[in-house]
């Protein structure tokens, strides 16, 4: 079967959960870029389906952060929300020092992660699966925090999602991480005019 019959057969037997996680899912990074907390409600969706894709494709990190991402949609929203009755968040940018801390720390947990996951698991791609989880976490809490520097993460996180659903035969879903990819370089763009 050549890759676009998978594509052809996975796009035909999608189900109405999975369209809404996509949607849900673009939806959350649009309002993201917007700094619109209705994203967090956007993010609670997709990532309360994509649980279900994840862990059913063996990918257990990307099942975690899903989960993570649950639990972050509920504590952005508050914090959003929180600032709306202050004086509004503004989008800053870290040292340099306080980004290679990020990237230091991310590399090892994917280090260790992945190892754990290679010899105690059937886990599919343990240390690229491991690898954008980590990151997507760290990216996570920096968006909520409004760090620029995000949007960075965010966009090699996408592009290995890219490859990594792709030779899972998630096309689909691949093609929803090239979009990510898109939205986060604009979202970078957007946020930049808004340095303080």
């Amino acid at each position: 079967m050549s890759i676009f019959d998978n594509f052809l057969s996975e796009v035909s037997n999608f189900s109405i959960l999975e369209i809404i996680g996509v949607v849900s899912s673009l939806l959350y990074i649009y309002f993201a870029t917007k700094e619109n907390r209705l994203c967090f409600l956007f993010g609670l969706i997709s990532s309360t389906i994509y649980v279900y894709i994840c862990f059913s494709y063996q990918l257990y990190f990307d099942t975690i952060i899903n989960l993570y991402y649950i639990v972050m949609s509920f504590v952005g929203w508050a914090m959003w929300s929180e600032n709306k009755n202050k004086v509004e968040e503004k989008v800053k940018s870290i040292q340099n020092k306080t980004f290679l801390l990020y990237a230091t720390i991310g590399g090892l947990a994917t280090l260790v992660f992945g190892g754990i996951a290679l010899n105690y698991s059937d886990a599919s791609l343990p240390f690229v699966d491991s690898f954008t989880t980590v990151f997507a976490i760290i990216a996570t809490v920096m968006v909520v925090k409004k760090q620029i520097e995000n949007w960075l993460i965010w966009i090699i996180v996408d592009g290995v999602g890219i490859g990594m659903y792709f030779y899972k035969e998630l096309y689909f879903t691949s093609f929803l991480f090239l979009i990510y990819t898109i939205i986060a370089i604009q979202g970078y763009r957007k946020w930049k005019t808004q340095l303080i």
